[in-house]
């Protein structure tokens, strides 16, 4: 019978059990929260009050760690890239949808699991993400293109152990990372540097081997 008293990664010891698991995946439904912040120029010159805006996303997530020890662990993450329709807002808020593209993150990490707290099993882990923008589409602006970008990474979360493998499983991850955006309003460039530093709350499961 499982007890959360004895889980494997209970306990303050960095000695490894012969039975330990060491890695753990996680599936998650996930929000995206985007906070973004931009400006945008047309000719070369910027355009007074003009920004662009994204809408959030629901999405599908997914990582593995692997334990070096009972807390410690390697981590790599990323998920299904939704489709991001990015907008004129402010003074460009008449143009509608300027471009359209798919987005997704591909993070590694390092974490640290605290323990301690029987079935519940809190962590945070840190790390750098690269985001690679995808089948970028044209709308009211042409010839549309958006650069991938590195960004920073925070992450906290918790296991709560369901059983000796099973767990249910909860996070929310910052990430800051900008783009920039040139393309052409008519036979004009533009360009566009937009911060869109998401937030990402996801609520999921996870099995241990």
């Amino acid at each position: 019978v499982y007890s959360p008293s004895t889980s494997l990664q209970e306990g303050d010891s960095t000695a490894i059990p012969s039975d330990f698991k060491h890695w753990l995946v996680h599936v998650d439904g996930a929000n995206v929260f985007t906070n973004e912040s931009s400006s945008v120029a047309v000719g070369g010159a910027k355009v007074p009050d003009g920004s662009v805006s994204l809408a959030n996303n629901l999405t599908a997530t997914f990582d593995v760690s692997y334990f070096l020890t009972p807390k410690i662990a390697l981590n790599v993450y990323s998920g299904y890239p939704p489709r991001a329709h990015i907008k004129g807002a402010g003074s460009l808020a008449a143009f509608g949808t300027l471009a359209s593209a798919n987005y997704g993150p591909l993070t590694v990490s390092g974490e640290y699991h605290f323990s301690g707290f029987g079935a519940l099993k809190p962590y945070v882990g840190a790390g750098v993400t690269y985001v690679v923008f995808l089948n970028v589409d044209d709308a009211a602006l042409n010839d549309v293109s958006v650069d991938n970008a590195f960004g920073p990474a925070l992450k906290l979360g918790v296991d709560y152990d369901v059983s000796e493998r099973w767990t249910l499983h909860s996070y929310i991850q910052q990430i800051w990372v900008s783009t920039n955006v040139t393309a052409k309003v008519g036979p004009a460039p533009a360009s566009a540097h937009v911060a869109i530093n998401p937030t990402i709350i996801g609520v999921g499961i996870g099995y241990r081997f």
